[in-house]
């Protein structure tokens, strides 16, 4: 007696969580909810590290400005050629007061014969320095100076002065139209209020010094 039994069927599709090459409804991509919420955290983080780097800069940039450099106005013209009236320099404040002046950088310093006024000047000399004066020349420890950034003009006849300790000589590029330590003497090194780093403005002349 021969049985027989009906063919099998394969089923053409699984049920829900069945094992297949496609992914099951537990496996879709994140919700757009998810989305926004990431990006909420990233526009915060953003906000923070910046009023973080606010929080750090700013009090930065007021001790560079109070303790080591600063921006000065020129006025007049007794610096011409080198600065002119209207322009705008940085100077250094800490390095003269922790290290030497030296011979032909551009200082600024409170005036001897006003301390309301700041003075623009070149050091011709420092301390021990012999300085004379002879027609438009100038010597310093009886060499002459070549002095290229200077407008010359005839000089009164001085005798030789050294600089006294703790003092600095000092002149005005445009001879003719400066009056710098010819009329007020040598200038002491704590008038100093900082050495001429760079022009500023305009911003087509800017330049180191």
């Amino acid at each position: 007696m021969t049985s027989s039994l009906p063919p099998s069927r394969i089923p053409t599709d699984l049920p829900s969580g069945g094992c297949s090459g496609e992914p099951s409804p537990s496996s879709s991509p994140v919700s757009g909810g998810s989305e926004r919420a990431r990006g909420v955290l990233t526009w915060r983080r953003f906000f923070i590290e910046t009023a973080i780097v606010f929080a750090l800069a700013v009090p930065l940039a007021l001790g560079l400005h109070t303790f080591v450099t600063q921006v000065y106005a020129i006025s007049g013209s007794s610096m011409e050629p080198t600065l002119h009236d209207g322009e705008r320099v940085v100077i250094d404040k800490l390095g003269p007061a922790i290290s030497d002046l030296d011979a032909g950088d551009m200082v600024i310093f409170t005036s001897p014969l006003d301390p309301t006024k700041n003075l623009v000047k070149r050091i011709i000399g420092v301390e021990g320095d012999r300085i004379t004066l002879r027609g438009d020349r100038v010597f310093r420890n009886g060499e002459q100076l070549l002095e290229a950034y200077a407008l010359r003009g005839l000089y009164q006849e001085h005798d030789e002065l050294v600089v006294p300790l703790g003092h600095i000589f000092v002149l005005g590029d445009n001879r003719p139209q400066s009056k710098d330590s010819r009329h007020f003497g040598p200038v002491g090194n704590d008038a100093v209020r900082g050495r001429v780093l760079f022009r500023l403005w305009p911003l087509d002349t800017i330049k180191a010094f």
